[in-house]
Order: structure tokens, then sequence, then C-alpha cells
């Protein structure tokens, strides 16, 4: 079932006064995301349910920020979804992101949107909204449309037995992007990245953002670790697809001889919560 999360946006221009106001407590534009359907087995649907953290930057016709620093959000702000900001009458583009991350993203312009690493930590499941919207009217709403822009790949390990050090698992990869153009949806910047899980599991997942298209081919390598940090096994994958919106699955042996099995399998979105599909490859 396709679900989709809106932001709707009231404005109420306050024409007394030229001058923007950017009070949160005092804007005359409220921001809300709200879902549009329910699923009776989830009950209410919530963004809370695909992101936990909220970025919006507003820009003006001439591409310059209206805000000095991006407005953002928390779950656990109790108005997590609804940000009240203060424009003047005119055009603007808004470029919102929901995202997971400990990194706060930076919305540098309307084209570029930076995750800098922390500690390791690099991208989660990613949302973006970029549009334009015209304020010229006392009482007006938009409607904007949140979508994923992120790929997910999924590693799940095929091994009847681990070695007792395997303590946890370092992903490098290449061929895709940390960093987005929201205007495209595409990775602008082709990177290399690097995550380190310090948990001994089966399955593993990481996020990044297909470069300059909606597909693209990663290199990866898995080095097993022990809790030492020191490398147990190594396993490289070359050709792994990545799609914007699907999921990749990577099946096989981390310690054992094997060639991977890859499918991407579609789902189908439009937040958009639903992933298009997914990859699977058998090593």
């Amino acid at each position: 079932m396709k679900r989709i999360i809106l932001m709707v946006v009231a404005v109420a221009i306050m024409t007394a006064c030229e001058k923007t106001i950017t009070s949160d407590s005092e804007g005359n534009v409220k921001m809300t995301f709200i879902p549009t359907t329910h699923d009776v087995t989830r009950g209410t649907v919530s963004i809370g349910d695909y992101f936990n953290r909220l970025a919006v930057q507003v820009f003006d016709q001439e591409g310059n920020k209206v805000f000095a620093q991006s407005k953002t959000q928390t779950r656990d702000d109790d108005d997590f979804g609804t940000l009240s900001v203060g424009l003047k009458a005119g055009t603007y583009i808004v470029v919102a992101v929901g995202h997971s991350s400990p990194v706060t993203p930076t919305i540098k312009s309307t084209e570029l949107v930076q995750f800098t690493a922390k500690d390791g930590v690099k991208n989660s499941d990613t949302f973006c909204h970029y549009g334009s919207v015209t304020i010229d009217a006392e009482h007006t709403n938009h409607e904007l449309k949140m979508n994923r822009v992120a790929a997910k790949i999924m590693f799940t390990f095929t091994d009847e037995t681990m070695p007792d050090s395997y303590a946890g698992l370092k992903i490098d990869y290449t061929g895709g992007s940390a960093n987005f153009n929201p205007s495209t949806a595409e990775g602008c910047t082709k990177s290399s990245q690097s995550e380190t899980r310090t948990n001994r599991a089966t399955q593993y997942a990481v996020f990044t953002f297909p470069y300059l298209s909606a597909d693209g081919k990663l290199k990866v390598t898995l080095s097993a670790l022990d809790k030492d940090q020191n490398v147990l096994t190594t396993k490289v994958l070359t050709e792994v697809p990545v799609t914007r919106n699907r999921i990749t699955k990577c099946v096989g042996p981390l310690f054992g001889e094997g060639d991977y099995n890859i499918i991407q399998t579609n789902f189908g979105i439009t937040i958009n919560e639903d992933w298009d599909g997914e990859y699977e490859y058998e090593f």
C-alpha cells in the first residue's frame, strides 16, 4: 500500500509590516507534515515512523537563504513536524530534509544538501521536498510532498558457523554519494564511504545517494572484525547495483567461499515510505 505524507504550509501575510519575520513564535507561515492515509495494522501514520530529524531552509528567487541557519527539529520535540516561520509576499524555494542521522545536514543551496561524517556515522534513510511556493494572498495553503532520495544496501550472511572472535563489520564502498542535489534527487559528490559496526550480527544495512542518476554501481569491501578491530577476513563485491528508492539485498557467506546473489525488488512509494524494489546478490 502506498502512503503519502504531505507538508501543508498555511500562510497568513502580515501586510502591515514589510520586514520578514523569522521568530518561530511569531511566524506568519505554518508548515505542518501530516499523513493522508492510515494503516489499520499500524494505526495513524506519522513522519516519526520514517525519520526522526527534520531540517528546513527557504530560498528567495535569487537563491539566497532566507534563514541564516536551517530550521531543525527532532522527534523528541513536542511540535515535531510543525514549523512556524515568517515570510514576506513573494515566491520562494522550500527545501526540507527528513533523516535519522545524528549528523545535521547542511542545506548549502537549492542544489546541494551536504552530510558531514561524524565519528564514522554516515547516511540514513532520507526524504526530501524541493519546490516553489508563492505567497501572494492573505491566506494560502501549500501541500508539499516528501520523497525518498536514498538507496538502501542490505548484507545478509549465510555462514552456518562464524568464528567466536567475530565481533563486528567494516563496510567500505565507492560509487555512491554522501551528498545530494535536492532539485534532482541525485547524488552529486562521488565519494568513498566507510562505516564500522561494532555488533556481532548476520545482517547489516547502509544508505547512499546514487551518483548523478537514479541508478549506479558500488564496489563494496566487507571486513569482518574482532573486538580489537583487527581484520579477520574480507569479501569484495563489485558491480553492486543501487537505485534511488530501492533496496539492494546482498546475500552470501562472509567467511566461506561463494558468489553473492543480488536481488533488487520493487516497492513503489510517493511519504513515500515504500521502497521501489530490492536487488539480491548471492555470493
